[in-house]
């Protein structure tokens, strides 16, 4: 009996201890070691800035990202994304521009973060002012973070700018050596192209001196680096390395050039290429020669 009882007291302490141990755990947790987006008060603030005031559809517009971990508040990790909403005067959302921050947020110290991100403005049939509303959240279970300022589910009116009617951006074909145009189900206004090793984009030239952007990806790994070479005839106008998982954006100056003919013809080629189904890790069955993805080409006057 007395073994038994003294069993009992000492199985009584220990889940006691363990009780306490699991307070003081869950009270240090709140004191520096919470999940970001478990704490009561901010962690941070948010700044965004675009490079204009507006931008017509179709085009290229940079914004300024700002974030600043507020002093005591617990690290930040890793998997936090930062989300984008764009939405229009009566709160419907036109598009999105989710992304992965550049800089690892658990980095982020007393000093401010600045980053720049383009982003190109969906070819849609909406014209007027913009709002951008932004924060922090975890992909696996989107839960966002509580950052400074005014919010709506932790969500911050950061910016506006106008969507103006298109009128400066010249049309660009995309000719021989291109597929199809394809989008993902939950982003029906994100578009791609993929390119073959060797293919052709063609405009009417501005007249003047203009710039071409153009945004692109390989989202296949095993791919490996890829060399992108964009050409005007034997002219070399850039080249770029492209490695799996990262978005470029690139902007490459067109001359004016006198005597020429009205219409420019661009060649991209593209080493290596790959086909799919002969990736073992892409179980596909998708036999034809790729390079990269092709999200945006704009072409507009200086």
């Amino acid at each position: 009996m007395r073994t038994r009882g003294g069993r009992g007291t000492m199985r009584v302490v220990s889940d006691r201890l363990t009780r306490v141990a699991a307070v003081l755990m869950c009270l240090a947790w709140l004191h520096g070691c919470a999940r970001p987006e478990d704490a009561p008060t901010p962690v941070a603030s948010i700044a965004v800035t675009p490079s204009g005031a507006g931008a017509e559809t179709g085009a290229p517009l940079e914004f300024t990202y700002r974030f600043t971990r507020v002093a005591g508040a617990p690290a930040l990790s890793d998997d936090l994304w930062v989300f984008v909403h764009l939405v229009d005067e009566a709160g419907m959302l036109l598009w999105t521009d989710d992304h992965r921050p550049p800089v690892p947020p658990s980095t982020w110290g007393a000093g401010p973060v600045t980053y720049r991100r383009t982003m190109f403005v969906p070819r849609l049939n909406y014209t007027g002012r913009v709002r951008v509303e932004a924060g922090l959240y975890a992909p696996g279970d989107g839960t966002r973070v509580r950052l400074t300022g005014e919010e709506a589910s932790r969500s911050y009116t950061v910016a506006s700018f106008e969507v103006l009617p298109a009128a400066k951006g010249v049309f660009v074909a995309f000719g021989d050596g291109w597929y199809g145009a394809e989008r993902a189900s939950q982003e029906p206004l994100r578009e791609w192209r993929w390119s073959s090793g060797a293919a052709r984009l063609s405009f009417r030239h501005p007249g003047g001196d203009a710039t071409l952007w153009i945004e692109l990806d390989q989202p296949v790994a095993a791919v490996g680096t890829q060399r992108l070479e964009l050409r005007e005839g034997p002219a070399l106008l850039a080249t770029l390395a492209i490695t799996p998982g990262t978005r470029y954006v690139s902007e490459v100056p067109l001359r004016t050039r006198p005597g020429a003919g009205s219409m420019v013809e661009l060649d991209v080629k593209v080493e290596p290429t790959f086909v799919p189904s002969t990736v073992p890790a892409l179980s596909s069955q998708d036999a034809r020669e790729l390079g990269v993805r092709v999200f945006n080409v704009y072409v507009g006057a200086k």
